[in-house]
Order: C-alpha cells, then sequence, then structure tokens
C-alpha cells in the first residue's frame, strides 16, 4: 500500500475494512459460518482526510484523520460503530466522529507519537492507523469488522539543535562553575558518572546556556516534571523542570537527538550465586566478579556453567537489589543457551567468559579466550596464537603458550574491542589468580623463556612451570 501523505486536500486512497463472515442470518454467532470470498465480505470504506504530513508546529488543535465513505456487502440501511483508532497497532489514540469523520486531539497524538518511537526528533513518521469497528444491521445484528492499516505521516515539533559539550547543573552546585562536563559518546550521547551523599536535584546545561561566569536559564534542560525520578524519561526544553536522583553511585546519559534521558546506579561490586553456589545461604557463595577498569558498573568473570544451572546477581555478597533474567539484555555470543523468565538458566555446558555491565542490565557471553601479552610472548598485540588452551571439564586448568623470553608476566582476556587489554588484565600473586580490576598498575611478576602458566579459574590459583 503506497504511503498516504497528508494535507494536499485530495482523496489519495480508499481503505477497506474487510469482515470474516458474509452470512447476515446470524452476525451474533458469526464462527457458525465459514470466511467468505474477500469480495463478498462487508467492507467499510473509509478514506485518509489530510495528504500531506501532519506538521505538529502549524497543525490546528485538532486533526481529521479518516472519514466514512460507505459499507459494502451489508443490507441496505447497516450503519457503523468505530470502537478503538489504535497507532500502529498497539497504542490507543482517543477520537470522535463527527458527520462521519474521524477526530483526534494534536497534542494526544502527539503524545502517542513520542511514545510509539521513543523520540522527540524532528523527522516524519509514517504511521500505521488501524480501526476496531463493528456494521450494525437495521435489526440490530452486529458483525466485528477487522482493519488493514493507514499510513499517514507526522512531523513532531523542531528542538533546539544537538551541540558540542553538555554538563549537569545541580550536582556540584548551580552556578556555571560547578557544572559537571558530560563525556561525548558519539551521535549526539553524552554521559556522566557521579556520586552524591542525599537526594539531588539536577538539570542539563547546553554549552551555549554559559556565557562567561553566568547562566541562561532559558537555555537550561529538564524535565516536564519537578523532582522526576524516573529511570528513563523524556527531555524538554519548554518549561523545564529538575530530576532528582537519590544518594550513591550514578551514570546519567542523554541522547540529545532524540530527547531521551536515563539514570542508573552504578554498582562498585557484582557478585553471582545460584544453583551451583548453594543460593548464597548460610553454606552457600556469593562468586564476585571483577570490575573493567575505567568501565564504572562494568564486571567479568570466568566461570564453568553446567547445563540447567541456575543463578543470579546481586550488587553485594547477599540478598537485595538482585536481578535475573528478566532484567537483563542478554547477547549469547558463545552459544551457552541462557535464557530464563527469574533466574537465568544454562543451555550448553561449558567454559564461558561473562561481561555484565550492571548499569544497564546487559549481559554478554564470549569465548573463554585468556591471552599471552608482552615481553614473554614477544609481541604486545592481541594474537590468537597466544590463546591458552581451554579444559574441558570445571576443574581443569587453562594452559599458555610457552613463553618465548624473559619478561614481566602479562595475561588478559580481551573480549570487547572498546575495552583496553589492560583493563581486564591478571597475573600470579604467591600461587593465587591476582585481578587488576579498577585498582592501579600490579606489582610485576618475571618470568623465563620455555615456561607455561597454568590457570584453575575454578579455585582461583595459578603457578609457572
Amino acid at each position: 500500500m503506497k504511503k498516504i501523505a497528508l494535507y494536499t486536500g485530495a482523496l489519495l486512497t480508499t481503505l477497506a475494512f474487510s469482515a470474516c463472515d458474509e452470512d447476515f442470518t446470524d452476525w451474533a454467532n458469526p464462527q457458525g459460518y465459514p470466511q467468505g470470498d474477500d469480495a463478498q465480505a462487508v467492507q467499510i470504506q473509509l478514506s485518509a482526510v489530510p495528504t500531506a504530513a501532519i506538521d505538529r508546529e502549524t497543525a490546528a488543535d485538532t486533526v481529521d484523520l479518516l472519514r466514512f465513505d460507505g459499507i459494502t456487502n451489508a443490507p441496505e440501511g447497516s450503519t457503523v460503530t468505530y470502537n478503538k483508532l489504535y497507532v500502529e497497532g498497539t497504542h490507543a489514540l482517543p477520537f470522535t466522529v463527527e458527520d462521519g469523520t474521524i477526530r483526534v486531539v494534536t497534542t494526544q497524538l502527539d503524545s502517542v507519537v513520542e511514545n510509539i518511537f521513543l523520540s522527540r526528533q524532528r523527522t516524519e513518521r509514517t504511521l500505521a492507523l488501524t480501526v476496531d469497528a463493528a456494521v450494525v444491521t437495521p435489526a440490530g445484528a452486529a458483525l466485528a469488522v477487522t482493519t488493514a492499516p493507514v499510513e499517514a505521516g507526522y512531523l513532531q515539533v523542531t528542538p533546539p539543535a544537538t551541540e558540542s559539550a553538555y554538563y549537569l547543573l545541580g550536582i556540584n552546585g548551580w552556578t556555571a562553575a560547578d557544572a559537571l562536563a558530560m563525556t561525548d559518546k558519539g551521535n549526539g550521547v553524552f554521559e556522566a558518572t557521579f556520586e552524591v551523599a542525599a537526594d539531588t536535584w539536577f538539570k542539563i546545561l547546553p554549552q551555549s546556556g554559559i556565557n562567561g561566569t553566568d547562566i541562561d536559564w532559558a537555555s537550561v534542560w529538564g524535565s516536564n516534571v519537578d523532582g522526576d525520578t524516573s529511570a528513563d524519561a523524556f527531555i524538554t526544553w519548554m518549561g523545564a523542570q529538575a530530576f532528582k536522583v537519590g544518594a550513591g553511585k550514578s551514570k546519567v546519559t542523554i541522547d540529545m537527538t532524540n530527547w531521551r534521558y536515563s539514570i542508573r546506579a552504578v554498582s562498585e561490586e557484582l557478585y553471582l550465586t545460584g544453583s551451583a553456589y548453594g543460593w548464597g545461604g548460610e553454606s552457600g557463595v556469593w562468586k564476585q566478579l571483577t570490575p573493567v577498569h575505567s568501565h564504572d558498573g562494568q564486571f567479568w568473570t570466568m566461570i564453568y556453567l553446567t547445563e540447567g544451572e541456575e543463578f543470579k546477581f546481586a550488587p553485594q555478597a547477599g540478598w537485595g537489589g538482585d536481578f535475573g533474567a528478566e532484567a537483563l539484555t542478554i547477547v549469547d555470543h558463545a552459544n551457552a543457551g541462557l535464557g530464563g523468565t527469574g533466574n537465568i538458566t544454562v543451555g550448553k555446558s561449558g567454559w564461558y567468559l561473562l561481561y555484565v555491565d550492571a548499569t544497564a542490565k546487559v549481559l554478554e557471553t564470549f569465548e573463554p579466550n585468556v591471552y599471552l601479552i608482552g615481553n614473554c610472548a614477544g609481541m604486545w598485540t592481541i594474537e590468537p596464537e597466544n590463546i591458552f588452551t581451554v579444559p574441558a571439564d570445571k576443574d581443569g586448568e587453562f594452559v599458555s603458550p610457552t613463553f618465548v623470553a624473559d619478561g614481566e608476566l602479562r595475561v588478559c582476556v580481551h573480549p570487547k574491542a572498546d575495552v583496553d587489554w589492560w583493563q581486564m588484565e591478571f597475573i600470579i600473586t604467591d600461587g593465587k589468580i591476582d585481578y587488576r580490576g579498577a585498582g592501579p598498575d600490579q606489582a610485576r611478576v618475571n618470568a623465563g623463556a620455555g615456561q607455561n602458566l597454568y590457570l584453575n579459574f575454578t579455585d582461583g590459583t595459578g603457578y609457572l612451570k
């Protein structure tokens, strides 16, 4: 079906609404009759009223969308009752009918559009409009009608232009000197991580809102609701109120292309427990994950998972704030068969590298690749020939390639291109695997040519031989 442009005045298309039964003798019980030929089915003729994209900046307070043109294959004198108007099949839109024309309030249409596309960007959206209706005969029998979609165009209000820099006001104070700079992540996305001791209100300050030591308060963005504590919300530039964040460490992300905001608590620690760990009870275990250096709220672990095993995560070695499959986006690169609706369940036994963004609630699985790097490997790049062998069972040892030269021991995992190798490195100290985590460079351990490194990730031990 061709796209229906809105507002040039000409009738562009006709919408046929087909019912599932052409037998009018018992419309109250249509399931007793087979579906008829489409050519003989009951049809409601509706026309799209506007013929060019509805522009929120120039549109009237109400907009006419669809006009009734008639019914075919129904008894003479039948009428139509409109029950629901939907945008994109699932978003109900309030409407009125006057002289056979379906009319909507423009602000309500705008609200539905922004929530469907999660955006306030001014770009033409193509909307699929459908109607739940019924054809009623003069005798009072009614037949439900299933509709086909009609396409309509819509343009939202033009937001302020995206700028090169943004700041948070209120986290450190409300002057220009207090503004907390956000990090540019590209494509109009900016982030800032901070810690506050109590409930704190803040707004978003674009670079253009700073005039020397002064702030142009008309250029400060925020929420429609004062004290907004939503985890995700739209940013407004009109009558902006302050967002609110609770005590603790948090990450604020703004998407200034779509004018969206999110705030997430940032965990300093992350633990795992489950069916293989006694569910963390008195005799159970909470397995601690390793922080990824310079990536707040992100953690990793090398782990053996058994088919049918279940597990969850928590920000401390105890219950509270725990989360599982229902809260996570699971990206299973290693085909571990992770799933579930509450606890995370395992579909395939084996060794896996788990990478968890506890802030964004994303769990990724990777192949359990451990790399030798540096002088002992003869190179400072991540190469396939420097991968450790992987044991077949839970208690087996990972074994390095033979060292080609004397030097300081450097070992890492490197599952993600945007994380440097040293941000996920570790060594052996006194027979134990010693993870760098978020800490400073470690005291170096020397090794010799001809040696190999043996690692047991289940009991956390290692040795050179």
